[in-house]
C-alpha cells in the first residue's frame, strides 16, 4: 500500500515546485561539476538565483526562468528543476546540453526509465552527491550527467549534514 503522503504529493493539483536550495549547499554541489574556463553555464530553473549567484566568475552564466522555451545550447545546465514534469525536462537538457547537465533531484526521482533515456542521447552519470536539506522529503542527489565520457564506475560522495 502507498503512503498517504506520497500519494498525496505525487498527485496534487497543483505542483509545488519551489524548493530553494541552501546557498552553502549550492557552492558545494558547484564545485562537483568539472567546468572548464569560459564554458557556458545556464541556471536553467532561476529562482532565487542561488545556483545562478555562485557560479564560477571563469565560466560565461546565463539564467532561464522559462527552459521549455529556451533553444540555445550551452555547456552546462546546473539548478535543482522542478519536479513536477521531470521526464521533460531531462529530455530537453540532453537536447540542449553540450557537454553535461548537473541537477539536484530527490533520489526516489533516479529511475532505470530515466538513466535510459538521458543515455539514449549520450549522457551517462559520472557523479552522484547524496544530502540532505531539512524539511524536503527523504535524501538528495546531485546527479552529473556527462556527454562522451563514459566511466566505468560512477562517483559516489555524501555528506552527514542536514542543510538548512
Amino acid at each position: 500500500m502507498k503512503s498517504s503522503i506520497a500519494h498525496s504529493i505525487k498527485h496534487r493539483e497543483k505542483p509545488n515546485d519551489d524548493f530553494n536550495t541552501p546557498v552553502e549547499l549550492v557552492k558545494n554541489l558547484i564545485k562537483l561539476v568539472p567546468l572548464k574556463p569560459n564554458d557556458i553555464v545556464c541556471d536553467n530553473a532561476f529562482g532565487t538565483g542561488n545556483f545562478y549567484n555562485n557560479l564560477p566568475d571563469f565560466t560565461i552564466n546565463q539564467y532561464s526562468k522559462d527552459f521549455y522555451n529556451w533553444q540555445t545550447k550551452q555547456n552546462w545546465f546546473i539548478t535543482n528543476p522542478p519536479y513536477s514534469n521531470l521526464d521533460d525536462w531531462l529530455e530537453h537538457s540532453c537536447q540542449l546540453a553540450i557537454e553535461g547537465f548537473a541537477y539536484l533531484l530527490g533520489l526516489h526521482n533516479l529511475t532505470p526509465r530515466r538513466i535510459e533515456m538521458c543515455e539514449r542521447y549520450g549522457f551517462k552519470i559520472s557523479s552522484i552527491h547524496l544530502c540532505k536539506v531539512f524539511k524536503w522529503f527523504g535524501i538528495s542527489a546531485f546527479i552529473v550527467w556527462r556527454k562522451k565520457q563514459f566511466h566505468r564506475n560512477i562517483k559516489l560522495t555524501y555528506d552527514r549534514k542536514v542543510w538548512r
